[in-house]
């Protein structure tokens, strides 16, 4: 498990989990605001896995998701998965 995403600090809560699905709430430290954080586990091949972060609300998210991804990516990485990405 993934505890700490920084750079972005968000605290995340798994709000539901499936065979297949992660979905997680990241609330930002300052103002509140929350993030969809979403995992699907396509079925017939474990090690692969499809993700998107999404802000809520606003116009701009200040690059925070994509830095988000990527810091999971990372860290995932260092668990001895493969990633192809940014």
């Amino acid at each position: 498990m993934i505890k700490n995403t920084k750079p972005d600090g968000y605290t995340p809560t798994i709000v539901k989990t499936t065979d297949d699905y992660v979905y997680v709430e990241y609330e930002s430290p300052t103002m509140g605001f929350v993030d969809d954080v979403e995992f699907w586990f396509p079925p017939g091949d474990r090690s692969l896995v499809e993700y998107r972060s999404a802000s809520r609300l606003g116009e701009s998210d200040l690059d925070i998701n994509r830095k988000r991804i990527k810091a999971l990516r990372l860290e995932l990485q260092k668990k001895g998965w493969a990633s192809v990405g940014f």
